[in-house]
């Protein structure tokens, strides 16, 4: 099995293009018994959609439900990592988010059939990232959405609608972020979003994000800095 580029640049112009998509990479899934061909696949198709939404060749919906519409009062931040190397790119972070969250959603939630939509933008173009910031590991933050609109972000539709989504650009599976990167998250929590609950991914779905060493080691350092 591959992902033929060259069909999906024409496929890509159709408004229900995801549903093909989203059988495709099930397909993928349940075939390849060899991992790194898996995840050979899987790149190939996000490098794909990183380079075709950056060019507006990728068909969006222009209207569609306003999700931020049940945006609630913010008291709780969560904590992931991107799982990556820094650097992690923001077109490339766009394209994941795209393939990952909405496209399921669009997929098998009662929108199946209508083209995709966030609702949130960026410099005039519809963009996807589930997080609100990104923290690079020099110490600073990127502003992806706004307070008012929901990032899709926890795996959980409750603690989505009252939370903030904030990343690590990193790798913390296995490693935990140093002191210095904690004690500029905390002074940015205590900046942004004072008296709010701080959880992890892993805390909400199941998921290993953001790290194994997440709950009982650096969680209990970063809350001491707060």
């Amino acid at each position: 099995m591959k992902f033929d580029e060259t069909y999906w640049l024409k496929a890509i112009k159709q408004p229900t293009w995801y549903i093909e998509l989203y059988e495709l990479v099930q397909k993928i899934k349940s075939k390849h018994k060899d991992q790194e061909q898996t995840d050979k696949l899987n790149k190939q198709i996000r490098h794909f959609f990183e380079k075709e939404l950056a060019a507006g060749n990728v068909a969006l919906g222009s209207d569609g439900y306003d999700f931020d519409q049940e945006r609630e009062a913010i008291d709780t931040v969560v904590i992931h990592h991107t799982s990556h190397t820094p650097g992690y790119r923001l077109d490339y972070l766009n394209a994941v988010h795209l393939l990952n969250i909405y496209v399921p959603v669009y997929t098998k939630g009662q929108a199946k059939g209508q083209p995709i939509w966030s609702g949130h933008f960026k410099k005039t173009k519809q963009v996807f990232w589930g997080y609100h910031w990104l923290m690079r590991m020099d110490g600073k933050f990127e502003h992806l959405l706004l307070d008012n609109e929901i990032g899709w972000h926890a795996g959980n539709w409750d603690i989505n609608k009252r939370s903030i989504g904030v990343c690590l650009d990193n790798d913390f599976e296995k490693q935990d972020p140093a002191d210095h990167v904690l004690k500029k998250l905390a002074e940015f929590i205590n900046d942004h979003y004072p008296n709010t609950q701080i959880i992890g991914h892993c805390e909400a779905a199941k998921t290993i994000c953001p790290g194994n060493h997440f709950i009982d080691t650096w969680k209990p350092k970063l809350l001491n800095y707060l």
